[in-house]
């Protein structure tokens, strides 16, 4: 143990002497173990960290899936949900929510995300009240005149103060008083996005209340979680689910035709799409950070060649190999501390950072913490970087000869071959590792630019959106709705500044939109499981000439038809291509199956297709009816202006207020913002992706500019007799720039090979764009090229302007 000490208060000595070596070691290495553990604490957070739910591994999420759209995560509908929790043999309980918007008064009115649930969800999930209670299964979901709410904690902060005398007592949503009893824990949330009708997460629970005519209600808006019983495994329970799928199929073939059941674990359900990017960055990260252990062992190896001299007296001294390996060791894993140190600090603001430039609800950032666990993460990752970049240098300076060593003392002895094997193997790993990471980057980025200019039907700029949802006991007729929005736009429309309004019930990149099956006048009517499915949304008058969308046959509404039932629809170009092929369809009738009652509809006009859920997403089918047709409680106020969008908001605000004191609006947002939420993925990825390929290329850099000029400090007395016999500068600096292409070359050749296999991978990640993309690969290739040029011509030129008498004298 003293000996132990010993090298490490040697090695601290050493160090010390060498600022500029020691500054360098330690910032690589808090750059890339500071940028694996920050990219750790997200991956621990969203992968790794179990769920907050007691028995979470059993829960699993039920989706219904449709073998003619090849929809594999649907909603499903009450009469499905409780044929499945009655006829089910692999779950414990069956639970459903359906997340929708509702308006809080009694006070400033506030529009909230409000989560309808069976009763039996908290028990299930294991959770409980932080207040009061939750709701208690059976009474809670079968009597319809105890009206309850459950509070999330921020809403109970935020709008009631914190007040813990506030179970029991009653608030306003949506004109229907409701008894609070109780209040979840803080940061409590289930919420899956996709489906729902609300976009956020929810403040506020109510009961489901099923009636009878759920019964045979195949309107499909539900989610459902299942706990599996014990011991049923997740194949087992699909195969069941599946069996039971086909005999309610047998038992209702209209509705139920070609409708299957997909059963998804909770944590693969909440990870979705980002475990890919996660696991890609992690790779990145991974790579950098080996990248900076080369880097690290090639100056080690340097510092071993120029201490020779002082270990081979060591060794004659009689200090064992092991002794020689264990002082520089000490070396490694002090920088290893200091590095891992420093990277933890350095991730403790990278985190932040990532938090500010990652998109709302992309990864759950705010969950991603320095905690424990990447603690021991951090501190591993030292000790293996440390024994990464310390080994080869260990081993090199054992093997040194101390005969050889003080026979050549005062001599700068040239290296060994096997020294510049390693040394040149090293730079070559290097330069392949940067060849791959570029090439990701390059390939997201070309992906990225394909997905900018992907037209998405509109023109988004200078438009203000924002959303009102209208409360049931106050418009409670058809009629009450429409002339609302009406007065709503014709005041809107006479603001300063607005050049035109409408609104639009489902509005892209919002939300979710409705789907259908459609019937076709003149051929054979098809049951609901073959009729061709449609997107279905309702508009406001001039909402075509407002968003900016084409219109390319035909006429949009007239203003008779804006304000009554007329039966009249607008369909999109993708609908006429695939429902009436070669076909002009203006004239003709289609029966939309969204009504008590379906009347066919005449189809008036043809619009541009618009890409409804992102740039990256298929455009559907969609027919736009007006709003009086089926006249919807909630719409997306659209409006066009002439100058800053969001400039408006006051205005309108006041608007809205004119009309009705109580009436909130909300999720107020400028369309380019809307279209650029689109982007956050790709663009999030991008970023990083882009970030670790830089940091490579830069480690690239310094690895062979630092091989390179080693090599001409050790061939200073060759290069001295070559210029002495006649060499010209041009001739030596063509020598040195052969040499460090030579390495260059090797490891872009690697590089390509394992960036063919690896980059497969990141095919989720990418749009219109092959993982296989030559050109990324030819213009990687030229750009590390030249880059390697610029990296060895320093040296090489410097090379060429060597004395051949101080060269000659040098030895």
């Amino acid at each position: 143990m003293v000996t132990l000490f010993q090298d490490i208060r040697y090695a601290i000595r050493m160090l010390a002497k060498s600022p500029g070596f020691t500054l360098t070691a330690v910032a690589t290495l808090a750059l890339g173990i500071g940028a694996n553990t920050a990219i750790f604490s997200v991956v621990n957070r969203t992968l790794i960290r179990p769920l907050p739910y007691p028995n979470a591994n059993r829960l699993v999420m039920v989706w219904e899936t449709h073998a003619k759209s090849g929809e594999k995560q649907n909603n499903t509908s009450p009469a499905t949900f409780l044929n499945w929790r009655e006829q089910n043999t692999v779950f414990e309980q069956l639970a459903a929510v359906c997340n929708l918007n509702g308006i809080l008064t009694g006070g400033a009115p506030e529009e909230v995300a409000v989560q309808e649930v069976t009763a039996n969800l908290f028990s299930m999930l294991g959770v409980n009240a932080a207040l009061g209670r939750t709701f208690q299964s059976p009474q809670d979901d079968q009597d319809a005149a105890d009206q309850l709410a459950l509070l999330s904690f921020e809403l109970w902060q935020r709008r009631f103060g914190s007040d813990p005398k506030l179970v029991g007592t009653r608030l306003m949503l949506n004109g229907k008083l409701r008894t609070v009893i109780g209040v979840m824990p803080r940061g409590f949330q289930f919420f899956i996005k996709q489906g729902s009708l609300a976009q956020k997460p929810p403040e506020l629970w109510v009961p489901i209340i099923f009636s009878a005519k759920d019964r045979a209600f195949t309107g499909r808006y539900m989610q459902a979680i299942g706990l599996l019983r014990a011991g049923v495994p997740l194949a087992q329970a699909q195969s069941s689910m599946t069996g039971l799928a086909l005999s309610l199929e047998k038992q209702d073939p209209d509705d139920m035709k070609g409708w299957g059941v997909n059963l998804v674990p909770l944590r693969q359900q909440f990870v979705g799409k980002i475990r890919s990017s996660l696991q890609v960055l992690f790779g990145a990260v991974g790579l950098v950070l080996l990248m900076g252990c080369a880097n690290l062992a090639i100056l080690l190896l340097a510092r071993a060649k120029a201490r020779s001299q002082q270990i081979a007296v060591r060794i004659a001294l009689g200090a064992r190999p092991w002794h020689i390996i264990r002082q520089v060791l000490a070396e490694s894993f002090l920088l290893g501390g200091v590095g891992a140190a420093s990277g933890v600090l350095l991730a403790l603001w990278s985190v932040r950072a990532l938090f500010l430039l990652a998109p709302k609800d992309l990864v759950p950032l705010e969950g991603a913490q320095i905690d424990l666990v990447v603690l021991c993460f951090a501190i591993g990752m030292a000790v293996l970087t440390a024994l990464l970049f310390g080994t080869v240098p260990a081993v090199y300076a054992c093997r040194i000869h101390p005969n050889e060593e003080l026979k050549e003392a005062g001599r700068s002895g040239g290296e060994t071959a096997r020294g510049r094997k390693v040394r040149s193997t090293l730079v070559v790993a290097q330069m392949a590792a940067a060849l791959v990471l570029l090439v990701g980057a390059g390939l997201l980025i070309r992906s990225f630019a394909r997905l900018l200019a992907v037209d998405p039907g509109f023109q988004s700029r200078k438009v203000l959106t924002f959303r009102i949802q209208l409360p049931d006991p106050k418009y409670k007729t058809d009629q009450q709705i429409s002339e609302f929005y009406a007065q709503l736009l014709e005041r809107i429309r006479q603001l300063p500044g607005v050049q035109s309004a409408s609104a639009d019930a489902y509005l892209p990149f919002a939300g979710v939109i409705d789907g259908t099956g459609v019937d076709i006048e003149g051929r054979p009517p098809l049951p609901p499981s073959e009729q061709p499915v449609v997107d279905v949304t309702v508009v406001e008058p001039h909402f075509f000439e407002t968003l900016g969308v084409p219109l390319l046959r035909g006429r949009s509404f007239n203003d008779r038809e804006a304000r009554e039932v007329s039966h009249k629809v607008v369909i999109s170009q993708m609908m006429a291509q695939r429902l009436w092929p070669n076909e002009d369809p203006i004239g003709k009738h289609v029966t939309i199956h969204m009504k008590d009652e379906d009347v066919p509809s005449e189809i008036i006009g043809v619009v541009g297709d618009v890409k409804h859920a992102g740039l990256d997403t298929e455009v559907h089918p969609t027919a736009y009816w007006p709003h009086p047709e089926l006249a919807y409680r909630f719409m997306t106020v659209v409006i066009r202006a002439a100058g800053d969008p969001m400039a408006l908001v006051p205005a309108v605000r006041q608007t809205v207020q004119s009309l009705d004191k109580d009436q909130p609006i909300a999720d107020i947002a400028a369309m380019e913002s809307l279209l650029s939420s689109s982007l956050a993925r790709a663009r999030f990825s991008t970023i990083l992706f882009g970030i670790f390929a830089g940091m490579a290329l830069l480690l690239a850099v310094i690895g062979i500019y630092g091989v390179v000029s080693h090599t001409v400090r050790e061939r200073t007395h060759e290069i001295g007799i070559r210029v002495a016999l006649g060499a010209q500068p041009p001739d030596v600096i063509r020598m040195i720039l052969r040499y460090g292409l030579a390495l260059a070359g090797s490891g872009a050749a690697i590089g390509v090979v394992l960036a063919f296999a690896v980059t497969r991978i990141m095919t989720s990640l990418l749009f219109g764009t092959s993982p296989a993309d030559p050109a990324v690969f030819i213009g990687v290739s030229c750009f590390l090229a030249a880059v390697a040029v610029a990296a060895c011509y320093l040296p090489a030129r410097r090379a060429s302007k060597v004395d051949p008498i101080v060269a000659l004298r040098y030895e």
